[in-house]
């Protein structure tokens, strides 16, 4: 009898032994899958940034066209005035 009583305790001990190794497996794989996510998000994050970037510099180069642009034509304004007084 207590050699029964010996296994059923040997078999609770390794079915909670198992039990564990699957939670434990599942929760590794849903860390990588964490992990992945957060790696695709920053991804994504470094994309919107770098168009941001992007934008900004293209704003920044117009702007400066439209200011030579602006100057130019004041120039030429005065340019103008001055000859025709």
């Amino acid at each position: 009898m207590a050699s029964g009583t010996h296994a059923r305790v040997a078999a609770k001990v390794t079915a909670q032994h198992r039990h564990l190794d699957a939670q434990i497996e599942n929760l590794e794989r849903k860390m990588n899958e964490t992990a992945d996510t957060i790696i695709d998000l920053k991804n994504q994050k470094k994309k919107i940034k770098e168009r941001l970037q992007a934008m900004s510099l293209r704003e920044e180069r117009q702007n400066k066209k439209e200011e030579q642009s602006r100057r130019s034509y004041g120039q030429q304004l005065d340019l103008f005035n001055n000859y025709h007084r």
